[in-house]
């Protein structure tokens, strides 16, 4: 399954890419329904949201760019769309509240999106049904797979149906091609591919630096004492994604990076240290070379149709970069929604592209479209736990929720040189991090964080024990090993390698076989490098047969979750000379924070056991916290109650 994922990133981001933007274009029905009489699956089409020439008779075996729209709003969804402890949650609030997070996002992929269209139907560029059923053939026989299996892998691995893959997938990248430009693939492509993913290979650890200064100290530290490069990563490199490994990183291939990069990595020897390299702006990198690693022994010819739908996904990517550059440069792009003024003198209309209104009809339909599943399921989260906090007649404000936020910002970032929060800095890397706005933040995230915590307060406590337990796996002795892992049904493979790393059990061994046998990609890439052991971390398991090693020793294979685990001790860690009295301020902090997770995290699945759940979205009825299909048809209230109180994000 991890092979078909990657296959499926490669084929369905590639039809996000090709407008430049990351999210989904939802369901807008570029192909006509004339040409799909016998499909039981067939999607409802309303008028063109792009203004279309009505003098304009097209084959009904063509479709034009944006020649249909889908009106999904009253026909597809029922008035009620769930149900929580007796409680409604009606269409129009799921629609309002699809708007209010992801109308901004949506509404970018649509004007986008409108202005291919609109260039599409000026160059008189038509793609048929047969097109987009040649192309769908195309990519799976790529695969090796059949259409049908295709599309269901598709659908399930995405979350997309076939028709919106064909529709706002396959189309758009038909007639952007078509825009764009035929792109061929030359034999110097195909090389140049196959050597990025298959040619020879340089591991390397590497050291991140921000100054040069910096980076002149610690190219001369490593110089003089090559074997300190991993400590030195560790404690000195700003990348973080190689920082825990020692700096160690993916082997660089040819035609895979900056050149200039790859020169360098490919001129050392093994051991060798770099020059200082500048890449970018303020990156200054120092490598170790570990080892020149030859080339894979994979037939250019088996994989030829594979790298030249790669490569031609590359060259459209880069061709509608330019094209759009041209479009944004001389369009006229009108926003409407979100401004209150606007919205009011022109009613039912989003954005105006190029004199083509947008309706706010179809941004409501594709966010609901995308979206709704995701936000009904985060309204019915959030009304339980509104229900209960009226039950214990706990109130939550707008004061409280910025006194949340403060909390966070200290606990997460430096303050700022007079002494306060950085509150600022906190809400911009959250809101980056999530992609919601301001106000999305602070009443979907942190409004029922906040509840949760106060309504579990009364259930956390802090115990001699749980004192002496934090002291000993913070302060106390760690081990250091090793690890390669396996998924459970290995356990063939597992003994395999055990015996393998039995009859050499030195450490260099060891790590070679993390690296060739290791089912997790970031232990095959650290060479076994794992995060010291300590005790009382959640895995009592682990943690026995770790510290009950010597250093050398080789373990039994042992069972970790839902993997198989062998370790080879190579070193242990003394206690730290803390005392514990001068550490307990610290250590009552760090477990309150913890158990208060824990705590908001039952408090939580008890009130979800308790809560009686009709999904009408997803046809599920989830009771004691047992979810299951049901028939949304069968008799139930299905009108709005005028009664009923909506899903509100602040208790007031």
């Amino acid at each position: 399954m991890k092979k078909n994922n990657l296959l499926i990133s490669v084929c369905v981001c590639f039809g996000f890419v090709f407008i430049c933007c990351s999210g989904s274009f939802a369901q807008t029905g570029f192909v006509n329904p004339n040409t799909q009489p016998n499909n039981p699956r067939q999607v409802h089409n309303s008028p063109p949201y792009v203004a279309a020439n009505k003098n304009n008779n097209t084959n009904k075996n063509t479709t034009t760019i944006a020649s249909n729209t889908v009106n999904i709003a009253k026909n597809d969804l029922p008035e009620i769309m769930a149900i929580a402890n007796n409680e409604q949650i009606t269409r129009k609030d799921v629609v309002n509240e699809s708007l209010r997070i992801f109308g901004d996002k949506i509404l970018k992929d649509l004007v986008k999106r409108t202005l291919v269209e609109i260039e599409c139907r000026r160059r008189n560029i038509v793609i048929t049904q047969a097109d987009i059923n040649a192309e769908v053939l195309r990519l799976a026989k790529a695969f090796n797979f059949s259409t049908s299996d295709w599309l269901e892998l598709i659908e399930r691995e995405r979350g997309i149906t076939a028709e919106q893959y064909m529709q706002d997938i396959i189309c758009p990248i038909l007639g952007l091609a078509k825009l764009a430009g035929d792109n061929q693939v030359t034999n110097e492509d195909l090389q140049r591919a196959y050597e990025s993913k298959y040619g020879a290979s340089v591991q390397v650890r590497q050291i991140v630096l921000r100054s040069k200064r910096d980076a002149q100290q610690v190219h001369a530290q490593v110089t003089a004492n090559p074997e300190s490069f991993p400590t030195v990563a560790k404690n000195s490199s700003v990348d973080p994604a190689s920082q825990p490994y020692g700096g160690l990183i993916h082997p660089i291939r040819r035609y895979s990076i900056d050149k200039a990069i790859e020169d360098v990595v490919f001129s050392l020897r093994e051991g060798q240290i770099s020059p200082i390299v500048e890449w970018g702006t303020d990156n200054y990198i120092v490598f170790r070379c570990e080892k020149h690693l030859p080339s894979q022994n994979v037939d250019i010819n088996q994989i030829r149709k594979r790298l030249e739908i790669q490569i031609l996904d590359e060259k459209t990517r880069k061709a509608s970069e330019i094209f759009f550059e041209k479009l944004l440069k001389n369009a006229k792009i009108e926003k409407v929604f979100g401004d209150t003024l606007r919205m009011s003198q022109k009613p039912g209309v989003a954005a105006i592209v190029n004199d083509h209104p947008i309706a706010i009809e179809l941004l409501a339909n594709l966010c609901v479209r995308r979206y709704g599943n995701e936000v009904l399921g985060d309204m019915i989260n959030r009304l339980i736990i509104v229900q209960e906090c009226r039950k214990n007649k706990i109130v939550i404000n707008e004061q409280d929720i910025d006194m949340e936020i403060r909390e966070m910002a200290i606990k997460n970032l430096p303050l700022k040189e007079n002494g306060s929060p950085n509150v600022e800095l906190w809400m911009k890397l959250a809101m980056e991090e999530s992609g919601m706005t301001a106000q999305v933040y602070r009443t979907n995230t942190v409004f029922p964080m906040l509840a949760l915590k106060r309504l579990s307060k009364e259930g956390v406590q802090i115990t001699n024990v749980d004192l002496q337990r934090s002291y000993e796996s913070n302060f106390g002795e760690k081990v250091r090993c090793l690890a390669i892992t396996f998924e459970y049904s290995e356990h063939r493979r597992a003994i395999e390698v055990w015996n393998m790393a039995k009859m050499n059990p030195n450490e260099n061994n060891f790590r070679e076989l993390s690296e060739k046998y290791s089912s997790d990609p970031a232990l095959r890439l650290s060479s076994g490098v794992i995060p010291l052991i300590c005790k009382h971390a959640g895995d009592p398991e682990l943690e026995g047969v770790a510290f009950k090693l010597q250093v050398g020793e080789l373990s039994q294979i042992i069972n970790v979750g839902d993997n198989l685990m062998i370790l080879l001790c190579v070193g242990k860690e003394p206690a730290s000379n803390v005392a514990f009295e001068d550490t307990k301020p610290r250590l009552i902090e760090d477990l309150l924070d913890k158990k208060q997770k824990l705590a908001v995290t039952l408090c939580y699945e008890n009130l979800y056991k308790k809560s009686v759940i009709l999904n009408y979205l997803a046809s599920t009825k989830t009771e004691n916290g047992t979810t299951q299909k049901f028939d949304p048809n069968q008799p139930a209230v299905r009108t709005a109650n005028p009664n009923s109180t909506p899903v509100t994000p602040i208790v007031k």
